[in-house]
């Protein structure tokens, strides 16, 4: 039967002190980078695994008089109600909070770069970073290898880290079988544009593709309303050209603009939205973007992460997508049955 690999034989190897060997092991700042780097190869070398049982054991042990709490790091583009944090960042605090973590937020923009971001994260001991959706290009300068990362929901800009979002295939495909289900036959897809290489575009536009290719043979098959969310001319000239009795929007800037054109909802034109978050002030129906629970997961495998000192960008990485759930509110006609 294989011995397991002690941190006293990676110290033997290493000629090294087992505190230091430890410290390395742990992400303790205060080691040399000759000493982080012979120690991280011999412990490859011998295959060393660590203990999450022993690791728990020994955190309980030495910390049970201190309140003080590991800090997580939330790194926002920036400090507002409306940047895209906001819809996790309370969900966030709660579950770093039940996992014994604090949750600190650092705004990206409030350092010369990333760079200068990174270091000061590291020098203050914080090894676990939570990035949520990345809307705007931003160079990522920073020394990912000293961090355990996870992404809290994907944006348009996505990093090559582990990731959970929802499935943005699956809530198009919700939408529009509740649409099918109360009878709508012209359904219109409003799903924008996003700036970017966003890969959320490309799998919401291709539900609606599949969802069409399901039609009868004779059924309108209306083309996809990919304008910008400003450009009210073009939306509109799209709505009046393909006459939509419904309408699968993106967000809640679709139905403003069908106001607008003088439609009543739902009398003349039904109306859902496939990211929906549950405080949108108008009451529409839709399918839920699970922000709770995104935000606990992200928080439970950025935890794993840390305790199994897996650091820096992975090989492969790697996405949860959450199945999203139905909201019923009286934007579309009524269903036939239950929702």
């Amino acid at each position: 039967m294989q011995t397991r690999v002690t941190l006293q034989d990676i110290a033997t190897a290493c000629g090294l002190g087992k505190s230091t060997v430890a410290r390395v092991l742990s992400g303790n700042p205060h080691v040399s980078p000759a000493a982080l780097e012979l120690v991280k190869a011999k412990s490859r070398e011998l295959g060393y695994r660590p203990d999450p049982a022993l690791r728990i054991l020994s955190q309980h042990r030495w910390n049970r008089h201190s309140a003080t709490k590991l800090t997580l790091a939330l790194v926002t583009l920036k400090r507002e109600r409306q940047d895209s944090a906001y819809a996790y960042r309370s969900s966030l605090v709660s579950a770093a909070d039940r996992l014994g973590y604090k949750l600190e937020e650092f705004p990206l923009f409030n350092y010369a770069s990333p760079a200068k971001l990174g270091t000061v994260l590291f020098n203050r001991g914080i090894r676990g970073l939570i990035i949520p959706p990345i809307v705007q290009q931003v160079e990522w300068n920073i020394d990912w290898s000293r961090f355990s990362v996870v992404g809290c929901g994907i944006g348009e800009f996505r990093l090559p880290i582990h990731g959970i979002d929802i499935n943005h295939f699956s809530a198009v495909r919700l939408c529009w079988q509740q649409c099918l289900a109360r009878g709508y036959r012209r359904i219109g897809a409003a799903l924008y544009r996003q700036p970017g290489p966003d890969q959320n575009d490309s799998l919401r536009h291709a539900a609606i593709l599949y969802e069409q290719s399901r039609l009868p043979a004779r059924a309108p098959r209306l083309p996809i309303f990919d304008g910008a969310f400003n450009d009210t001319a073009k939306f509109n000239r799209w709505f009046r050209r393909n006459r939509p009795d419904v309408v699968i929007a993106l967000n809640a800037a679709a139905y403003w603009k069908i106001k607008d054109l003088g439609k009543s909802i739902p009398r003349d034109v039904g109306y859902c939205i496939v990211s929906h978050s549950g405080n949108v002030i108008e009451k529409l129906a839709g399918a839920t973007t699970q922000h709770t629970r995104i935000a606990e997961l992200a928080v439970n495998w950025l935890d794993q992460l840390i305790r199994t000192n897996e650091s820096g960008l992975p090989a492969v990485p790697e996405e949860i997508l959450i199945e999203p759930q139905w909201i019923e509110n009286p934007s579309l006609r009524p269903a036939p049955g239950p929702a």
